[in-house]
């Protein structure tokens, strides 16, 4: 899906993202879960608690969101589209690591809209 926030790629063998013609290859650690983002053979960003390669392939190519569990103020559905703005509001913190709900605050106040 093509959006202002980047492209996923959900092929179940390697998942990436595209944003701002960069490619990032997605892979996952699930036992926290973290979600690492890498450019080429380099570390972007580790995104703590937040979800398998997996879980996004199964809930996106349904046409599903994906939900987080972080508490009252942080509850969420995220589709395909908010999930991208997340991934885009981490890699443009420049910042190498940061929980997933973080990343979702910084796209938040970039005035972008989630599913609730």
């Amino acid at each position: 899906m093509k959006n202002d926030f980047g492209t996923l790629n959900l092929d179940s063998d390697e998942v990436s993202y595209t944003y701002k013609e960069l490619s990032y290859r997605l892979s996952s650690h699930p036992y926290e879960p973290c979600l690492y983002l890498w450019c080429g053979d380099k570390l972007v960003c580790v995104l703590h608690s937040a979800y398998n390669t997996e879980e996004l392939v199964e809930a996106f190519t349904a046409g599903k969101t994906v939900k987080t569990n972080f508490g009252k103020d942080y509850d969420k559905e995220y589709d395909e589209t908010g999930f991208c703005r997340v991934l885009a509001a981490a890699i443009d913190s420049g910042r190498s690591d940061m929980d997933f709900f973080y990343a979702a605050k910084l796209a938040k106040e970039k005035n972008v809209k989630f599913l609730h």
